[in-house]
């Protein structure tokens, strides 16, 4: 880590559900830069913190918006799964590049990325909607060291993501954190899929606002020039092997989609 102590934040796609998450949640010794493009932030929070519309797949509006920062959380994205090409290109791909190179030009530090379970999400297919309890002791954990899976455009996408960091951490020194997200709910409450054909996915890929807030805590703080990591509670039917990410990022979830059912 270069001498420069990560303190001044900005965070893309801050008018999301994770965006507030995290600006309501991260500590306050981060002064945070508040990004958004069609949703706007809360106004409670909008007081607090500074705020810059920008559309990241405008090239023209990203340069100069990461002056001064340390890091950068990224957030904005085409989050939809099913997701058609040209969004995804625009939003998850040359979006993707334009925040890279204002990263460079800024001189950046770090980037944490939103990354997705989608990138892994074909080695159990549509499982998670009618999720085989039998699947992890049959075939065992999904690792980090598997190889890639996507299920989707948007899964490609975020692996494009995840590669230009590493590329982006060798040749210009910036640090790369990618968080391979599961699901989040507004509400904080996974049984609201209860009885449908999506329980499943939610007791399996759940990620508490609790859990997702020190997640994001912790890339923010671990030093290290590239890393994946798995951002899910710590449910009892996940499929993703969590050791790996305890290990380098320091992350232990607490919570338990089990409890809310």
């Amino acid at each position: 880590m270069k001498d420069r102590k990560i303190k001044k934040v900005g965070i893309t796609g801050a008018a999301g559900h994770i965006g507030t998450t995290l600006t309501e949640g991260l500590p306050s010794s981060y002064q945070l830069t508040l990004f958004y493009h069609k949703r706007e932030i809360k106004p409670e929070l909008a007081r607090k913190h500074r705020t810059a519309k920008v559309d990241f797949s405008r090239a023209e509006q990203v340069q100069g918006a990461f002056k001064g920062l340390d890091a950068v959380i990224h957030l904005a994205a085409e989050v939809k799964t099913e997701g058609d090409w040209e969004s995804v290109l625009h939003h998850n791909i040359i979006a993707v590049y334009n925040v890279f190179e204002e990263a460079v030009r800024a001189g950046v530090l770090k980037i944490v990325f939103a990354s997705t379970n989608h990138t892994q999400h074909d080695y159990v297919g549509r499982m998670p909607l009618t999720l085989d309890r039998f699947f992890v002791p049959t075939m065992g954990f999904v690792k980090l060291s598997d190889p890639p899976a996507p299920d989707s455009y948007y899964g490609i996408s975020k692996l494009f993501g995840e590669n230009m960091g590493w590329y982006y951490s060798r040749r210009h020194g910036i640090q790369f954190i990618a968080l391979r997200i599961g699901s989040t709910f507004p509400q904080n409450d996974p049984s609201i899929w209860k009885g449908t054909d999506r329980e499943d996915h939610a007791r399996a890929l759940f990620l508490s606002k609790r859990d997702c807030v020190e997640a994001f805590a912790r890339a923010l703080e671990v030093n290290t020039d590239f890393l994946l990591a798995y951002t899910i509670s710590n449910n009892d039917r996940r499929f993703f092997d969590l050791t790996e990410t305890k290990e380098r990022l320091g992350f232990y979830p607490k919570d338990n989609a089990e409890d809310y059912f």
